[in-house]
């Protein structure tokens, strides 16, 4: 009985849901890359487009220069060359680090081509936000289709244990992702407060489902440890249980909240103000993420009951399989 629940844990159903996670960790990760890169964004874009410059402002202060028009020439003028030069010495520097930690293998001149090109990469991609021409939903693309890319080439020559499932999950976030942007990012990047927030929900919510998958859970074990041992099991198992029962209730509130036809969120047809993406794209985290959980902790449960190791830490589950191939040894000796 024990030796066929192993065996089905480790069926069809265990590899969708492996399959769910790896997706959940790429849109987790890009949702977060994404919300990062966002704000940096905007702030790399004020600074270009400002009229005054903050190395001008140092500038001034360390030559005592309080003409406003010998201000103003020093932010269109000496201000950018300054950056430049500070910004291409502080590449040169760490490249030129990096090969050192090398030792024999290092070389100058692989730094210096190296820092050559990232200099020439970080000036064309700064000229392409500055351009009216190049709005800001290209850019977005631009970026990660470039980190999508590399990664997908680094996971193809390394080959790690599971690439193929990673690479799927990056399939599917890129057709998640592309047309999002294409459709719903406009010019600028004033608005990348609003897109983070909605990212940011999303990445609260499908954390619970990830941490459901790996059992990072919090978890309430005191009544475990005081119970006799045949009974344990039924004890984290009713836990799992009443944990799967309110994650099913807050995904049909959430569900109720963004698809009831008469006060669901998707009927109403609200938008976010700067972007026009509809609101219920954000409140559709609540179900999805909460709907998961809940079926992830209802496998934890029938898991737990069959003295099987899906949802435990990873310390845990070399515990229960130890007394998994224990008791096996036993009854073959027997």
């Amino acid at each position: 009985m024990t030796k066929a629940g192993t065996s089905s844990e480790k069926g069809l159903l265990r590899r969708l849901d492996d399959a769910v996670f790896a997706v959940e960790q790429a849109v987790v990760a890009t949702f977060l890359s994404a919300m990062t890169f966002m704000v940096f964004l905007d702030v790399v874009y004020r600074r270009l487009v400002a009229p005054d410059s903050k190395v001008g402002r140092l500038l001034a202060l360390l030559g005592g220069v309080h003409d406003p028009e010998t201000r103003a020439l020093l932010d269109r003028t000496v201000a950018p060359i300054v950056s430049v030069v500070v910004g291409v010495g502080v590449l040169a520097f760490g490249f030129w680090t990096t090969e050192r930690r090398r030792g024999a293998d290092s070389n100058a001149r692989r730094a210096l081509l190296r820092t050559v090109l990232a200099s020439a990469a970080i000036g064309l991609l700064g000229w392409l936000m500055v351009i009216p021409e190049f709005s800001s939903r290209a850019f977005y693309v631009l970026i990660f289709s470039l980190g999508a890319g590399a990664y997908a080439v680094d996971q193809l020559r390394k080959r790690p244990a599971g690439f193929v499932m990673r690479l799927v999950a990056l399939l599917v976030t890129t057709a998640l992702f592309v047309p999002f942007a294409l459709r719903y990012f406009p010019r600028g990047y004033t608005w990348s407060k609003e897109v983070s927030l909605m990212l940011l929900l999303w990445v609260g919510f499908l954390g619970a489902s990830v941490c459901a998958h790996e059992g990072k859970h919090i978890r309430m074990e005191a009544l475990g440890k005081l119970v006799p041992e045949r009974w344990q099991r039924f004890t984290r198992a009713s836990g799992f249980a009443l944990a799967a029962l309110f994650c099913a209730f807050m995904a049909l509130l959430g569900w109720q909240y963004t698809f009831d036809p008469a006060v669901g969120a998707y009927f109403l047809g609200g938008i976010l103000e700067q972007t026009g993406i509809p609101d219920w794209l954000a409140i559709a985290a609540v179900p999805v993420a909460f709907g998961l959980t809940a079926l992830r902790f209802t496998a934890v449960t029938i898991s737990a009951l069959r003295g099987g190791s899906y949802g435990a830490p990873v310390s845990e589950q070399d515990d229960l399989m130890s007394a998994h191939h224990m008791t096996l040894d036993d009854v073959e000796e027997q």
